[in-house]
């Protein structure tokens, strides 16, 4: 039976009374079987796929869903995949996302070239839809599928005993209280609660980069296209969504912008500024809410999984938005993660011996599109390579498209780290 906490959303509500399967209840479980910290995509998928294994789940959130958060709201054609396979896309698709059949890339010299997906393969598509509507949609389903929802909760540590997690510290409502579980996935992202307590965070020094968002309506120019524009100090993205309005995002090192001498909107207008293309693409445009920041940004764990725990998301790694793979990560790592941890709970040893199949699947999957993304950081920073690159992949359509095959993980990306793809890119 799935269990939804109480909440000031009337849909929630009416969408666990009209499935039958739902009921709302104000108390919280004192123990339970899996205990997921966040309910962004990566949390939420992977309750939902635990409970529909046969699994109690629990989600913990401090939000109070729907809420904004500040992210690039792009989902690549991997991603989508993966929604489908959750068979989540028909529900998606009635909130309007806007289909991007490629990115256009745009070098600080002016060059660009298209990562066209649809012409790596026919009717592959990007997605954008804001993270109020997704993250929405996929804590929905989670209850919809037995977990058991609750808001407003504030994980606050780990109960830890004998060197293994047994449970979270949370408070609800103002109230402390400890709820025991024989798993706990942290899913909490970038800054993780988890990751903290369990002292695992390596956060890599050499890329600390802050990046700020915001909504804007009547951005023109876009159509079937994102765009990403990169600069001398930084690095901007248009993502089209849903309901007419476009994610407008600017990326630079975090030590510019914490000295930064005027406030954050106008450091967000000046280093849109400098990118004249994408200026240009928001003449007329308004902006609509605020501008919102996350930084730095860059995480790593030192491990994804240990006794009575798991690692899901950014919480277990997250580079940098360029290449736009944040939420298809989240989602594929719960695809990799429910059925390990479904197989140890059901075997009563949730060790970090039983759970090495899900590290293992996770640098099967992850590790060459980690490689290709640290390259693509190191061109992007090197003004004078990016516009060379650019150029090359312009003029060789080929190379264009293999790179995009990689950057939407529609292929593998292993073969544009073989150094016959970096010659005939680098080479004159």
């Amino acid at each position: 039976m799935t269990t939804l906490a109480a909440s000031s959303e009337a849909d929630d509500i009416l969408s666990a009374s009209r499935s039958g399967r739902g009921r709302i209840v104000a108390g919280v479980p004192a123990d339970v079987e899996v205990i997921v910290v966040g309910g962004g995509p990566g949390g939420s998928a992977t309750a939902a796929l635990l409970a529909e294994m046969g699994h109690e789940v629990l989600i913990l959130d401090k939000a109070r869903f729907p809420r904004h958060k500040a992210c690039s709201e792009y989902i690549n054609p991997g991603g989508v995949a993966v929604l489908e396979r959750l068979g989540a896309m028909a529900e998606i698709d009635a909130l309007g996302p806007h289909r991007m059949a490629a990115m256009r890339v745009f070098a600080p010299g002016g060059r660009s070239f298209l990562a066209d997906y649809d012409g790596v393969e026919a009717g592959r598509t990007a997605l954008g839809l804001s993270r109020y509507r997704l993250d929405h949609l996929l804590l929905r389903r989670a209850a919809a599928a037995g977990a058991t929802v609750v808001e407003g909760a504030h994980v606050r540590g780990l109960l830890i005993e004998g060197g293994v997690v047994r449970g979270v510290e949370v408070t609800i409502d103002g109230t402390r209280q400890t709820i025991r579980a024989r798993l706990v996935v942290g899913a909490d992202g970038r800054h993780s609660v988890v990751t903290r307590a369990l002292g695992i965070d390596a956060s890599p020094s050499v890329l600390e980069q802050t990046g700020l968002v915001a909504h804007y309506r009547g951005v023109t120019g876009l159509d079937r296209f994102g765009e990403m524009h990169v600069g001398r100090g930084g690095y901007g993205g248009l993502a089209p969504l849903e309901d007419g309005l476009t994610n407008v995002a600017f990326v630079s090192p975090a030590r510019r912008v914490a000295a930064r001498d005027g406030g954050t909107l106008a450091y967000f207008e000046a280093g849109i500024a400098s990118l004249p293309r994408m200026a240009g693409r928001l003449a007329g445009a308004t902006m609509e809410g605020t501008v919102r920041g996350i930084g730095p940004m860059a995480h790593r764990a030192t491990r994804v999984a240990g006794d009575g725990y798991l690692l899901v998301g950014d919480a277990a790694s997250f580079l940098d938005p360029f290449t736009g793979e944040g939420i298809y990560a989240a989602l594929r790592a719960a695809e990799l993660a429910a059925p390990v941890a479904s197989a140890a709970l059901r075997r009563g040893e949730v060790t970090v011996r039983s759970l090495v199949p899900y590290g293992a699947a996770r640098r099967r999957v992850f590790t060459a599109k980690g490689a290709v993304c640290w390259i693509v950081q190191g061109f992007i920073h090197q003004p004078p390579l990016m516009d060379y690159v650019t150029r090359r992949l312009d003029e060789r359509a080929a190379l264009g498209r293999q790179l995009a095959s990689v950057l939407g993980n529609i292929g593998p990306a292993a073969p544009a780290l073989s150094p016959l793809f970096l010659a005939r890119l680098l080479r004159p």
